[in-house]
């Protein structure tokens, strides 16, 4: 009577693609947090804050949650993370759109209250992607 040993399956963890996630959304983050202060700047007084801080972030912030659900879909795909973070980014690229929309129209009701949703998830999913939980593969997570 021969005894087998079973391997262990090897459980591939996201790495790289994690990496390059923790990049994009610091970035994300950094962009995000810098709107509220450059309103800041323009209820404070100093009118071009504006037009030349707030509006030109805003118009690209956008693009960068994009690029975010890009980076947050080979994360789920390539490296076996979990799919919320993709779900997440793609509901800010609509988010950060509408924002943007409300933005120009002047639409302060939607506009304020939407971009407080929008920093804190940005800024939540960043501090998650630093947590040792986001190395957990899909299968490890569900354990």
């Amino acid at each position: 009577m021969t005894a087998t040993i079973e391997q262990p399956t090897k459980v591939r963890r996201p790495r790289a693609t994690l990496q390059l996630l923790r990049i994009t959304l610091v970035l994300h983050a950094l962009l995000i947090v810098a709107q509220p202060i450059a309103a800041g700047y323009f209820l404070a007084g100093n009118v071009d804050a504006m037009t030349d801080i707030h509006a030109t972030i805003g118009g690209s912030v956008w693009i960068v949650a994009f690029l975010q659900t890009i980076v947050a879909a080979c994360y789920t795909i390539a490296g076996h993370g979990r799919l919320w973070p993709t779900i997440t980014s793609a509901a800010l690229v609509i988010a950060e759109f509408v924002q943007l929309t409300f933005g120009y129209a002047q639409n302060f009701a939607v506009h304020v209250p939407l971009g407080t949703a929008i920093v804190t998830a940005v800024v939540w999913m960043t501090v998650w992607s630093f947590r040792s939980t986001a190395r957990l593969s899909r299968r490890e997570a569900k354990r």
